[in-house]
């Protein structure tokens, strides 16, 4: 399982975290006009790079 969330919406990073998902990136999100965004990625297993760079290009 992944998910990707705004890092300013703490309900969702503290769902994905009970569910037991670990943080696998943070960085700028590309799909929003604010450049101040920041997107978190979690998984619940190791994310290769392939992946992970469709993910955090996602909208």
């Amino acid at each position: 399982m992944i998910a990707h969330l705004l890092e300013h919406i703490t309900e969702s990073r503290g769902r994905a975290e009970r569910s037991g998902l670990r943080l696998v990136w943070r960085g700028p999100d590309a799909g929003s006009p604010d450049p101040a965004d920041v997107r978190l990625v979690y998984a619940d297993r190791p994310v290769d790079d392939e992946l992970l760079a469709r993910v955090v290009a996602l909208p």
